[in-house]
C-alpha cells in the first residue's frame, strides 16, 4: 500500500517538473514584437554590436500617441501643485 503511495508522490513531483520546464517558452510577452539582430561586421569592416529590435507600431495614430507620450513626461511636473 505504500509502495503506491510513494510512485504516485513521484509521479506528481515529475508531472509538475515537466510542466514547469514546458511553460517557460513565453517568458516575457513584451518581447512578443521584437527581434535580436545578431552582431555583424559593415561593409566598411566596422564591427556592430547586436541589439534588440523593438517592433514598430502600424496604427495610423502612433505618431500622435509617440507625441502625447513625450510631451507628458517632459512637462509633468509643470502644472502640478505646489506645496
Amino acid at each position: 500500500m505504500e509502495y503506491f503511495s510513494v510512485m504516485r508522490l513521484i509521479a506528481i513531483i515529475f508531472l509538475m517538473f515537466i510542466f514547469g520546464c514546458h511553460t517557460s517558452e513565453n517568458q516575457n510577452e513584451s518581447d512578443a514584437g521584437s527581434v535580436y539582430v545578431k552582431p555583424s561586421i559593415d561593409k566598411n569592416g566596422k564591427f556592430r554590436k547586436g541589439h534588440v529590435r523593438k517592433s514598430v507600431s502600424t496604427s495610423k495614430d502612433a505618431i500622435k500617441n509617440q507625441n502625447r507620450s513625450r510631451y507628458y513626461y517632459q512637462t509633468r511636473g509643470k502644472y502640478r501643485r505646489k506645496k
